[in-house]
């Protein structure tokens, strides 16, 4: 099983920034694999869960050009961006990834942070909003930029559902070394090829939880029907190494005794590296009995592997109904009020 570590405090701030995380070159769980065509090398991938699909080109790839897992910007649209990811910035996450957590204090994240945030770039958002709200926002005034969080912004293209805003921002150079602004110069340039090849696929909502067995945090064994006894499941994605995960779980414990016979809560501990991993798992233990939150606390195994990989930061937050789907925009974050207005409107719809 590959390690699952991150640091969700340094995905959250570039979060703020258009929703987009600092991992590597992961695929969204609605996206297949991307294909490469073989006369031109481009690398296209269908986003379905945002309706289009993008062609990249094989050489601004290795230049660091990366298409991240979609999400929602710091305006609370639904976006996806690009991202130029220096190899200064990918150094650094190198060294973070490898770092004892427990020396990560707040003050050397601050540095990592703004190291990791002026080594790095964003080269383009794309923004979708649905017609009838984009059309009454403009109504009153809202103008392209209002949706995005970056400027320029420029009506894309709509369909008979969404309207689609992009931005290609205008960013200074950060501290990339000549070489990287150099490459960072040249793929902002390359996006407008990238913005011309944009084409719209239909939408596909809703992802699946994968199929699972494994063992919660006491070796209780929890298979994925646990799905079926309950009309919603919410699904807590946290890790022993993340503050924002310690300081919400009390409010949820609570929420969890709250929750009515429709409703269940269960955590997914990801930064446990499997059973063997006794050091994590008693840090879980120790974690959810001071807060109480005596809910099931699951050990991810292979089974959440490709779950796991698209997952932004620490804590994320799932809405799964009695099939396995997952039936709303994950919450990223610590946001119990947030999770509670999902699940509520989720339960009060027939």
């Amino acid at each position: 099983m590959k390690n699952r570590k991150t640091y969700p405090l340094i995905l959250l701030i570039m979060l703020s920034l258009v929703g987009c995380s600092a991992s590597t070159k992961e695929q969204n769980t609605n996206e297949p694999a991307p294909t490469e065509t073989a006369a031109n090398k481009n690398v296209t991938t269908d986003v379905k869960d945002r309706g289009l699909c993008f062609s990249i080109a094989q050489e601004y790839i290795d230049k660091g050009v990366t298409l991240e897992s979609s999400n929602e910007n710091a305006k609370g649209y639904k976006n996806i961006g690009i991202f130029y990811y220096s190899p200064t910035f990918t150094a650094l996450m190198d060294e973070i990834n490898t770092m004892d957590s427990s020396k990560l204090t707040e003050e050397l994240a601050a540095q990592y942070i703004d190291q990791l945030l002026s080594s790095s770039r964003c080269l383009m958002e794309v923004v979708m909003v649905e017609n009838a709200q984009y059309e009454s926002l403009c109504a009153d005034g809202a103008k392209p930029e209002d949706f995005t969080y970056y400027a320029p912004a420029e009506v894309l293209g709509s369909t008979d559902d969404h309207t689609y805003i992009l931005s290609i921002p205008d960013l200074d150079d950060g501290t990339l070394n000549e070489e990287e602004a150099a490459d960072y110069h040249a793929c902002k340039t390359y996006m407008e090829t990238v913005r011309d090849n944009l084409t719209f696929i239909p939408v596909e909502d809703g992802t699946m939880m994968p199929s699972f067995t494994a063992k919660d945090i006491y070796g209780t064994e929890v298979d994925s029907s646990i799905f079926s006894e309950k009309k919603l499941t919410v699904v807590n994605v946290w890790g022993t190494f993340c503050g924002p995960c310690i300081e919400e779980m009390p409010e949820l414990a609570a929420w969890s005794k709250e929750m009515g016979e429709d409703m269940q809560l269960i955590g997914i501990v990801g930064d446990i590296n499997g059973e063997e991993d006794t050091q994590h798992i008693e840090l879980a233990r120790t974690i959810t009995e001071r807060a109480n939150a005596d809910y099931i606390h699951l050990i991810p195994t292979d089974d959440f592997d490709s779950f796991m990989a698209n997952i932004i930061g620490f804590p994320t937050t799932f809405f799964v109904d009695q099939t396995g789907a997952i039936v709303a925009e994950p919450v990223v974050g610590a946001n119990v009020n947030r999770c509670k207005e999902i699940a509520n409107t989720y339960l009060s719809n027939p």
